[in-house]
């Protein structure tokens, strides 16, 4: 009655497999994204934070002039086409990963993966 037979044994990892490896799979998958994401966002604010200290240390030196109304222009730009990439490359994650294992899966590791990066 409490004996694990032979038979169950089956059963049970194709249980495990069709339900269980697709969605760790999938947080996973989420989880590197999420961190990798996160640590690129950083370098690109780091990376336009010393721009713009250069150009200031240069402007204080005399040895340029800096219009800053076009240079915080064309870093909005930069930045609204940054994150109009990221959304284009996220929706077309989402069109590639089921609805199921994007919802139980990806998304909670990209958001663990966004939080621990």
């Amino acid at each position: 009655m409490g004996e694990i037979t032979t038979e169950m044994i089956p059963a049970t990892e194709s249980l495990i497999s069709s339900a269980g490896f697709p969605l760790v799979g999938a947080g996973a998958i989420g989880f590197g994204v999420g961190y990798l994401l996160k640590k690129l966002i950083k370098l690109a604010f780091i990376a336009l934070g010393l721009i713009a200290l250069l150009l200031g240390y240069l402007e204080y030196q005399k040895w340029i002039s800096v219009n800053w109304v076009t240079v915080e222009n064309q870093m909005s730009v930069m930045m609204t086409h940054a994150a109009n990439k990221i959304a284009t490359i996220t929706q077309h994650m989402n069109h590639e990963i089921p609805i199921g294992t994007a919802v139980l899966g990806f998304v909670p590791g990209l958001i663990a993966g966004i939080y621990k990066g």
